[in-house]
């Protein structure tokens, strides 16, 4: 571990363990999370163009101290693989990282994105961290053990992308669905919620289990 890793990973472990408060704006910094020109050469435009569909347009990321709910709550392993889809600029990859054992996987879009998540991991030393640039909709999650998803699509794609998520899943498969996809996993008979521990409302989140 590098000089510079260290004093970041045991500020965003401190915080994990509820041993000191930080606000979102100190944990970013202590994650290298640094946003990107998303305008550049007309690259947003062009990819409102083709993925109308989805909901990148804005991004402000997921609070730090829902993250660290998340986490805890669920407590990966290390053979267990946590896949963050539509990962923006990797708020939830990063600082889980930094707290538990399991291997990460970033999904996003959004070149620019995925630059800044890789340039971060690099500053971090992180070697638990996949970045995949691509589209949520289209990507295979057979190997994933907890999904993530925050508020990825708008909401007259969140069945498609359920129909073709359970193509592509694993029976031991669990969804942390935020925001406007929570209603589709509920309405959808495939999935089954999971009471958990959490200081999210309810109304917008929700823990699911792939039964098939």
């Amino acid at each position: 571990m590098s000089s510079e890793r260290r004093p970041s990973a045991e500020f965003i472990r401190k915080f994990h363990d509820k041993t000191v408060t930080a606000t979102d704006s100190s944990l970013e910094r202590a994650l290298r999370i640094v946003p990107g020109n998303e305008n550049r050469a007309g690259e947003l435009p062009a990819l409102l163009h083709r993925y109308g569909n989805q909901n990148f347009t804005f991004f402000g990321g997921t609070p730090f101290h829902e993250i660290r709910e998340i986490v805890r709550c669920l407590n990966p392993q290390p053979d267990e693989l946590f896949c963050d889809a539509g990962a923006g600029y990797g708020h939830v990859v990063l600082y889980g990282a930094c707290v538990a054992p399991c291997r990460f996987r970033a999904i996003e879009i959004l070149p620019v994105r995925c630059t800044a998540m890789l340039r971060s991991t690099q500053r971090l030393g992180l070697n638990n961290v996949e970045v995949v640039e691509g589209d949520a909709l289209t990507q295979n999650y057979d190997d994933v053990s907890y999904l993530l998803l925050n508020n990825p699509f708008f909401p007259d794609v969140a069945a498609q992308f359920i129909g073709r998520l359970k193509k592509s899943c694993n029976g031991l498969l669990t969804v942390i669905a935020m925001n406007n996809i929570v209603d589709a996993f509920r309405e959808d008979g495939s999935f089954t919620e999971i009471d958990v521990d959490v200081d999210i409302p309810n109304y917008r989140f929700g823990v699911f289990r792939w039964t098939g």
